[in-house]
């Protein structure tokens, strides 16, 4: 009976840990940190090492993944790194707006816009074309969807990975 009392109030916070993660609230942090707990509770029976490296292989994953897609995948327009680096802070900027305004999916919104919003001003201003600056904000804006999506699966994945180990 104690199992599944436990088993419970896991899956409770596994599941608003998860919609954290799709607010971009560090949620698989805290799935990591869940799953890290319960097995200290379980006394590493069924949340063992090889499960915990696994679990933290794919919170690594999803956060490299986020990186490398929202900073290098606008790199390959060639443009500077101060542009990415800009069009990063406005997307920072975006999240912090967005979640303020909408605080359901407005920091994935937020920072989708707020970096076609930089991108679009930052190649406007630079050449005076707005063909190419819509093309370097569509692109800003579809990589920037792309690496949150990319998070949330690799948080979709650790939660199923939990749920799963906790019915062996």
């Amino acid at each position: 009976m104690e199992q599944w009392f436990g088993n419970i109030i896991l899956y409770i916070v596994v599941m608003i840990c998860l919609f954290l993660t799709f607010l971009s609230m560090m949620g698989n942090v805290w799935l990591l940190g869940t799953a890290l707990t319960f097995a200290f509770y379980d006394n590493f029976i069924r949340f063992n090492e090889e499960f915990l490296l696994y679990l933290f292989l794919v919170f690594a994953a999803g956060e490299l993944w986020e990186f490398f897609i929202s900073f290098f995948g606008i790199k390959r327009e060639n443009v500077s790194w101060t542009t990415v680096l800009i069009i990063g802070i406005g997307t920072l900027v975006g999240v912090i707006i967005g979640t303020a305004i909408l605080p359901l999916f407005g920091s994935v919104i937020g920072g989708v816009m707020g970096s076609g919003i930089m991108a679009f001003t930052l190649e406007y201003n630079k050449n005076s074309s707005k063909a190419d600056a819509w093309n370097l904000a569509m692109l800003a804006m579809k990589t920037q969807l792309l690496a949150a999506l990319g998070k949330i699966t690799a948080g979709v994945v650790m939660a199923s990975m939990i749920v799963l180990q906790t019915l062996k």
